[in-house]
C-alpha cells in the first residue's frame, strides 16, 4: 500500500514535470481527434468546478489525505483494499503538492493536467489514481456485500437443516 502511493507520487510528478517541459502550447495528437497532450493549468478541481475554491480544495485535500493516511490505511485488508488506498493517497497528494507548491502561491497553486479526452476531461496521473481507487473501493464494496448475502443465505441454510424448518418462534406455535 506505502509502495504504491509512493509509485503513483512519483508517477504524477514525473509525468508533470516532462508533461511542462516537453509539451509546447499545441495538441500532441495521440489518437486524433480523441487523445491528446497538452498543458492545461487547473486552479479548480475535477472538470475544472470550484475553480475560486483554491483554498478550501487545498484544505479538503489536506483533510482527506490525513484521513487516508490515519484512518484508511490502518484498516486496509487485502490486496484489493491495500491497492485503492495507496492509489488514492498518491492521487490526493499529487493534486496537493501542485497546490502547494506552484503559482499563485502555497494553498492556491494550479494542477497541472495534460491528458485530454476529447468531450471529457484534462486530467493527469494523480487524477487516474483517484479514480481508479474510487471504482477499486466501488467493486470491494460490491463484493463485500454480495459475500455477506453468501454467508448470511449460508447461515439460514445451516439454522433450517438443524431445526427442520421450524423457526422456533412463539408467534408461530400460536
Amino acid at each position: 500500500m506505502v509502495t504504491v502511493a509512493v509509485l503513483g507520487l512519483v508517477l504524477d510528478r514525473v509525468t508533470k514535470h516532462w508533461a511542462l517541459h516537453a509539451l509546447s502550447s499545441h495538441d500532441h495528437q495521440i489518437i486524433p481527434g480523441w487523445l491528446s497532450l497538452h498543458v492545461v493549468y487547473n486552479s479548480g478541481a475535477a472538470f475544472s468546478m470550484g475553480t475560486s475554491f483554491t483554498i478550501g480544495l487545498s484544505c479538503l485535500s489536506i483533510i482527506a489525505l490525513a484521513f487516508v493516511l490515519v484512518w484508511v490505511f490502518p484498516r486496509a485488508r487485502g490486496r484489493l483494499t491495500s491497492l485503492a488506498s495507496g492509489l488514492i493517497a498518491a492521487g490526493i497528494a499529487g493534486n496537493l503538492l501542485d497546490r502547494l507548491l506552484r503559482e499563485p502561491g502555497p494553498m492556491r497553486g494550479t494542477v497541472v493536467d495534460f491528458i485530454a479526452v476529447r468531450y471529457f476531461a484534462v486530467f493527469n496521473v494523480a487524477d487516474v489514481c483517484i479514480t481508479s481507487a474510487a471504482i477499486l473501493f466501488i467493486w470491494w464494496a460490491v463484493r463485500s456485500d454480495r459475500a455477506v448475502e453468501r454467508a448470511v443465505k449460508r447461515a439460514d441454510a445451516v439454522d433450517l437443516a438443524r431445526t427442520g424448518g421450524a423457526s422456533g418462534t412463539a408467534e408461530e406455535g400460536s
